[in-house]
């Protein structure tokens, strides 16, 4: 389950930056919000995927063994976390259509209440699932179990979004973390499905990879 907290992290680092970018926006530069607009709706794909996954095969096994337990985290999914991404794209539609300046002041207000109330909501989210589940996790289950899991929550993923996933973790951590998520997937991957994602994260980030490659030389 240690792989978890590498995307947390990734997560909230993003909507950190989401609510610093809705900030300072230009509402009248239709280049710049296309841009955040496209941002978010890939961050949104990739944020259902994950809890997908978890809906899918990691609250069912965890409801085995402690009951009513994965439900709580379910229902941050299903309740809140929906309305305030339909309210980010109400907004950004809202500053693409808009009519004037009072318009897109109004929408701009929006976006931001909105990237707001997001970062909020994935902040105490994941401090839950990181301080709370993710230990349940690992005295339930043991290492063999924990890959098991791990592994099918990946297949809920298509390859195209799990490349881009591990590529967007990647790239918001600090080199001290990145060596640490290299190895750690080099430890639980089968050798050529590690070799194919080192490609694809050495091809999309030459210049910080050459520092993986100094700290793990036999990689």
């Amino acid at each position: 389950m240690t792989i978890y907290l590498f995307v947390h992290e990734a997560i909230l680092r993003e909507v950190a930056q989401v609510e610093d970018i809705a900030r300072e926006l230009d509402r009248d530069d239709q280049a710049e919000i296309d841009a955040l607009s496209e941002r978010l709706a890939w961050f949104q794909k990739m944020v259902r995927r994950h809890e997908d996954s978890e809906e899918k095969v990691l609250f069912p096994a965890l409801n085995e063994r402690i009951r009513f337990v994965a439900e709580t985290y379910k229902f941050d999914h299903d309740d809140f976390e929906v309305h305030v991404f339909e309210g980010i794209e109400r907004a950004l539609t809202g500053l693409a259509r808009a009519n004037g300046k009072y318009d897109r002041r109004e929408n701009a207000g929006l976006l931001y209440r909105e990237s707001v109330a997001l970062h909020e909501h994935m902040r105490l989210h994941i401090t839950k699932e990181n301080e709370l589940l993710i230990p349940k996790l690992e005295v339930e289950f043991d290492v063999p179990e924990q890959a098991e899991i791990a592994g099918a929550m990946a297949g809920v993923f298509d390859p195209q979004l799990m490349a881009e996933t591990v590529n967007f973790t990647y790239g918001w951590h600090t080199a001290d973390d990145r060596e640490e998520m290299i190895r750690f997937l080099r430890g639980i991957l089968p050798e050529e499905a590690f070799g194919g994602l080192t490609n694809h994260l050495k091809s999309n980030n030459a210049d910080s990879w050459s520092e993986i490659e100094r700290r793990i030389p036999d990689l």
